[in-house]
């Protein structure tokens, strides 16, 4: 049963269906330091369809292509027509454009498969954050995220990475835009709607444990991969060791990693499925329409919910999209726009409860979930737990950001210097909330 497929795939290194998809474990895409992928996609570019970002330069395929360029194609290729022939000559009408914006993964979009398909795009995902996630679960799980509609259509995988639908016509918001208020309400919705709606199949709960919520199972074992880190020879990046030694402090990281689950976070606080990553580029809006959808589930799993809702108000601060890893905290929401938040999604979380009961949309007894004393004590109870967890997913980040640092350098994103800006401001919200 998936995951295990998968490693049963690697064993006999052929090719086969896992979660009634293509699995290739003998075909991985090879990027060169060469690359001429001359599209890219932008975030700022709204008027076209994009996973992070899109522009408008085009590279044919030619019989010339660089080889990462080729791998690419006949990697998708492959999985898209796993049990058929492809269209002679499609080759020939497809563009490899490099989708921005992400930091743990390469993205790609190949484009050009209309008419012959009933889609246009494609996205190619090649894995990064090696040894960070477990990539056999989280494929697994992305797949029944796909069903459920809640992730894009999932392809198949390849060895080092897999292939999703590609969103028409939605762009990634960025930071700014998680201050629209339309768009606060939406996307507290949709958080709520995962919360309440998606169930983890019976094959995966050995994974996603029902009521065992992860974040400490990833907290400690982040913890114990940056204390292993070796001072002198663990980073990647020239110069790194000695700037670690200066700005960091996992001594303290520990201590305080100890309190804040022994002392500050409610016992009794409630689990679901979560998101864990909500970032504005995770965050896709339809260019017309307005719709939102949530992408990038790389970090899902069995949590505390108001954790995911702590994750998000911190991801207003920025930080990742920047090459300096410095978040704006003046832009983290104030009293009011987290109630606004916050009672949309207890809202939306009582009307999905009432859905799940069988009842009609306004509830037994007429309860459409607007009940104001009880929404009220919801949300005050709510918010009290989502500062709490302010705290732990400053923990959480600045962790990974060392880790990353270590494995991935710090030329293209500075992990090291979000580790510290998240590890400062957990000394700050700390004593300004009063913990």
């Amino acid at each position: 049963m998936p995951p295990k497929d998968f490693i049963q795939a690697r064993a006999t290194n052929q090719p086969t269906l896992v979660d009634d998809r293509p699995y290739f474990p003998n075909l991985s895409v090879t990027l060169t330091s060469d690359e001429l992928v001359e599209e890219s996609i932008e975030q700022s570019n709204p008027s076209s369809s994009s996973h992070n970002s899109i522009s408008s330069s085009s590279h044919n395929f030619t019989s010339n292509l660089l080889h990462s360029q080729s791998s690419i194609l006949s990697t998708a290729l492959a999985i898209i027509f796993y049990d058929s022939k492809p269209p002679d000559n499609i080759a020939q009408s497809l563009r490899v454009k490099t989708v921005t914006g992400g930091i743990t993964n390469a993205l790609y979009c190949i484009t050009g498969f209309k008419p012959i398909m009933p889609y246009n795009n494609i996205l190619i995902r090649i894995f990064g954050a090696e040894g960070m996630i477990d990539r056999d679960v989280e494929t697994s799980t992305f797949a029944h995220l796909a069903l459920a509609n809640i992730a894009p259509h999932y392809f198949g995988r390849f060895a080092n990475g897999r292939l999703e639908g590609f969103l028409e016509q939605f762009s990634p918001l960025v930071v700014m835009d998680l201050q629209i208020k339309t768009n606060m309400e939406a996307i507290a919705k949709k958080m709520a709607r995962v919360h309440s709606g998606f169930q983890v199949p019976n094959e995966l709960e050995e994974f996603h444990i029902p009521n065992e919520p992860g974040l400490w199972t990833q907290l400690h074992l982040w913890m114990k991969q940056a204390s292993a880190i070796d001072p002198e020879l663990g980073f990647k990046s020239k110069g790194d060791s000695d700037r670690a030694k200066r700005l960091l402090n996992l001594t303290f990281v520990q201590n305080q990693l100890h309190w804040v689950e022994e002392e500050v976070i409610p016992k009794d606080s409630k689990i679901a499925f979560c998101h864990n990553d909500l970032l504005p580029a995770n965050i896709m809006k339809h260019t017309i329409t307005g719709e939102i959808r949530l992408i990038d589930f790389e970090y899902g799993g069995i949590n505390f919910v108001a954790f995911d809702i702590a994750n998000h108000f911190n991801e207003f601060a920025g930080g990742p999209e920047k090459m300096s890893g410095e978040p704006d905290y003046s832009l983290f929401p104030d009293v009011n726009e987290q109630r606004l938040f916050i009672t949309a999604y207890v809202k939306e979380c009582r009307l999905s409860v009432n859905h799940g009961n069988g009842s009609d949309e306004h509830g037994d007894n007429g309860d459409n979930g607007d009940n104001e004393e009880d929404v009220q004590e919801d949300v005050a109870n709510l918010t009290k737990e989502v500062h709490a967890f302010v705290l732990a997913n400053h923990l959480y980040w600045g962790l990974w950001a060392v880790n990353q640092a270590a494995t991935e350098g710090t030329e293209t994103f500075d992990y090291l210097a979000y580790a510290w800006h998240r590890f400062n401001r957990y000394t700050e919200d700390k004593a300004e909330l009063a913990f």
